[in-house]
């Protein structure tokens, strides 16, 4: 049966099908061949979901986006990776691969710390006194900036061709420092809050804009501005979003959901990096 015959699917409707599609129990072929689903995998989001639904995997949340202290913003891929193959066909250590993790960082988060993966599946309220969930682009980044940051926004204006056109080690060569140094820890002098910022003389610098950028929104070297995610063999991955770091009481009952993720990783890939395991 088409989508467009069936009744468009809510956010809770949607979790419980990526969960149960999730379950490594279910062999790829199985997924690919089970009818029940409501939906071909590709089919256009906007036939098949009631509202946008948007999606980041977690290894040390479940109330929030990012749990990293002081994080304001996070970076989330959007409601046609969820209708996609990637989550309709694959398991769930191959959708981490998909989605720009490395095998190595997956070993050590699951086989290692012993971490839970999960999916974080959330529907943003919306209406003109929200800040909508933008794409990870160079004219979605300015409106969010605008929207999140708005005593911030002309001294970022200003340096803005520069921002979009040199790398990071360009801006780290006028600062002095290595910017991963700052993000590292929002406590010590080197980050670059917004409060920090805009109490900063004017005109504000190239680097001290590039710096802001790189701690407030974590747009960091691999930020292209063209929206999509990059693999790490260059090629494009998934769309991209950029969006309040948002939890589970501000979006309210029914608009945020955790989906455990359980990873197998490979023989091959726990023999590889064993030597690291305790």
């Amino acid at each position: 049966m088409s989508a467009s015959h069936n009744p468009k699917l809510t956010l809770q409707d949607f979790a419980k099908l990526v969960e149960r599609l999730c379950n490594p129990s279910i062999t790829d072929k199985a997924k690919a061949d089970d009818k029940s689903q409501p939906f071909q995998p590709g089919t256009d989001w906007h036939d098949i979901l009631e509202k946008p639904i948007y999606g980041r995997i977690c290894t040390n949340t479940t109330s929030k986006l990012a749990a990293a202290p002081g994080r304001k913003t996070a970076f989330v891929f959007g409601p046609e990776t969820l209708v996609s193959e990637i989550f309709m066909t694959k398991s769930p250590y191959e959708i981490l691969l998909h989605l720009g993790f490395l095998p190595e960082y997956i070993h050590l988060k699951a086989c290692v710390q012993k971490a839970n993966y999960w999916i974080i599946l959330f529907s943003p309220k919306q209406g003109p006194n929200q800040v909508p969930v933008l794409p990870a682009t160079w004219d979605g980044l300015k409106e969010f900036i605008s929207k999140c940051y708005p005593e911030a926004c002309s001294s970022i204006k200003n340096h803005w061709t520069a921002i979009q056109t040199k790398p990071v080690e360009y801006f780290e060569e006028q600062a002095g420092f290595k910017f991963i140094q700052a993000v590292s820890d929002p406590s010590k002098p080197l980050y670059m809050s917004y409060e920090k910022f805009i109490s900063l003389p004017t005109p504000q610098k190239e680097w001290e804009a590039r710096c802001f950028l790189y701690c407030e929104l974590r747009i960091f070297e691999l930020f292209s501005g063209d929206g999509v995610t990059k693999n790490t063999d260059g090629t494009d991955g998934e769309r991209e979003y950029i969006c309040l770091n948002y939890d589970k009481e501000q979006l309210g009952e029914g608009n945020f959901v955790a989906i455990p993720l359980k990873i197998d990783v490979p023989d091959n890939v726990k023999d590889k990096f064993k030597s690291e395991e305790k």
